[in-house]
């Protein structure tokens, strides 16, 4: 009932008028919009940069044994290359939030970039044996600005995009995000190869660093040359409405209201848990697959690249969806669902080792688990409307992010000790958990429902013009 009447306050109370100039504008002036062309040049220039940064989330653990080799260092360290990227988001979501909302989108990117180009060159240094740490460095720097990329594509989509668009637009802002991980997983086996001398694997890594350095560098500049802040009109009445909403409130009064609104805790832990999942399986995927399959670092790479760009097809044509139907809760239980079960066929035929079936399951996996992604972010945004959608999106990766963590530790440590069967049950064990919970949560749909109010009232109050004339 309190999100309820929070919304009807949104819509009565900052809808009819605003004062610009300290002239009273009336209520379509408050409202006029304008959708820009260069909308589609900001989600290019995103999806550059952030692929380019995703590439290097699972750089290592998906050549896990020959990292571990030529390094010198356990598993788990390698694994803890990948986890970086979920506990300094963890650490930064909140910082990074407020930097976004303060200086708004141009200059969070520059920043994000800007550092990631900083670990990247970084991590070109790290070309030998006995410099993990200086890799570990570099690694950390690109880590940390995924707590500005991960907050992003919603705050993109919301400024740049008409509310008809909004689902797509969000969905392709991720794409950049998985397509660096799809890449990462294909070229990373690749390039790097499992050479008993250990001068071959540092020349291949200096061609792996080197590449992804200048890719970086040059994402940056076209960022510093051409990436704009908000347009001048909003996009959609949703956003103008948010807009005004949004003036002159302070940083803490949008987070009070989010730790309060129960459907949006519930998404957290469903979002967390499926997404958690996703994370574990990509970060041990070389250890698994290797428990069965010997010398299989180059399949297990195309397997992890299939699931992803499956992903990004079930992210667009997800977003899709959305936008013509509206059916969040049957699109989110169904895709749910199927991550189960996809999650199923991935255990069953990886431990009986038919191959064939494995990438099959893994493309099924994929479409919908790494598509469950961009559709997160969508009920998000229709739980938590009007709050900012940088900050509600940031505390909801940050629960990802620690069930992450937790989960890759605790699988991590039962692959090694148990084999991956005790982690085939249990990842599915964890997504059964996160089903129930969602089949259990309430259908809310603000975002929505504020643009049927706006929409209604202006109709309503044209016809009353007409009338009188």
């Amino acid at each position: 009932m309190t999100e309820d009447r929070d919304l009807k306050e949104v819509m009565c109370t900052s809808y009819p008028a605003t004062i610009v100039n300290g002239k009273q504008k009336d209520d379509r002036d408050a409202l006029d919009i304008k959708v820009y062309k260069r909308r589609w040049l900001m989600l290019g220039l995103f999806i550059l940069y952030t692929a380019t940064t995703a590439f290097q989330w699972i750089q290592y653990s998906i050549i896990t044994n020959i990292v571990s080799r030529y390094y010198n260092v356990s598993s788990l360290a390698v694994d803890m290359t990948s986890m970086a990227f979920m506990g300094y988001y963890v650490i930064f979501a909140i910082p990074a939030t407020y930097v976004i909302d303060r200086w708004g989108l141009r200059w969070s990117n520059i920043i994000g970039c800007g550092i990631g180009c900083l670990g990247s060159w970084i991590k070109v240094l790290s070309v030998s044996p006995d410099r993990f740490y200086v890799t570990f460095i570099g690694q950390s720097l690109v880590a940390i600005i995924q707590s500005l990329v991960l907050i992003l594509p919603g705050r993109l989509a919301a400024q740049w995009f008409h509310s008809n668009e909004v689902s797509t637009a969000t969905s392709l802002s991720l794409f950049g995000n998985q397509l660096g991980i799809a890449l990462s997983f294909l070229c990373t086996p690749m390039i790097v190869k499992n050479h008993e001398n250990l001068d071959d694997i540092s020349d291949n890594l200096a061609h792996l660093f080197w590449g992804v350095a200048i890719i970086i560098s040059i994402a940056f500049l076209l960022i510093i040359l051409l990436f704009e802040d908000d347009p001048k009109l909003p996009p959609s009445t949703t956003r103008a409405l948010q807009k005004i909403n949004q003036k002159e409130e302070s940083f803490i009064e949008p987070m009070k209201r989010l730790f309060k609104n129960k459907y949006y805790l519930s998404l957290c832990n469903t979002y967390g848990l499926n997404v958690g999942v996703l994370n574990a399986v990509a970060t041990l995927l070389n250890q698994i697959y290797l428990a069965h399959f010997e010398n299989g670092e180059e399949d297990a790479g195309r397997i992890g690249l299939a699931m992803i760009i499956m992903g990004l097809l079930g992210s667009v044509s997800f977003g899709i969806i959305l936008d013509k139907t509206h059916k969040y809760k049957e699109t989110t239980v169904i895709v749910y669902f199927l991550s189960l079960l996809g999650q199923i066929f991935f255990a069953v035929f990886t431990c009986l080792e038919m191959k064939w079936m494995v990438y099959l399951s893994a493309i099924f996996l994929g479409y919908f688990m790494a598509g469950y992604v961009a559709l997160g972010y969508e009920i998000c945004a229709e739980y938590t409307y009007p709050e900012s959608e940088g900050l509600a999106a940031g505390i909801l990766n940050v629960t990802n992010n620690v069930y992450g963590i937790v989960l890759v530790l605790i699988f991590g440590k039962l692959l090694e000790t148990h084999g991956d069967i005790p982690v085939h049950i249990g990842l599915c064990v964890v997504l059964l958990v996160g089903l129930i919970m969602t089949v259990m949560t309430k259908d809310v749909q603000r975002r929505q429902d504020a643009k049927k109010g706006a929409e209604y009232k202006v109709v309503n109050q044209s016809d009353k013009k007409s009338g009188a004339n």
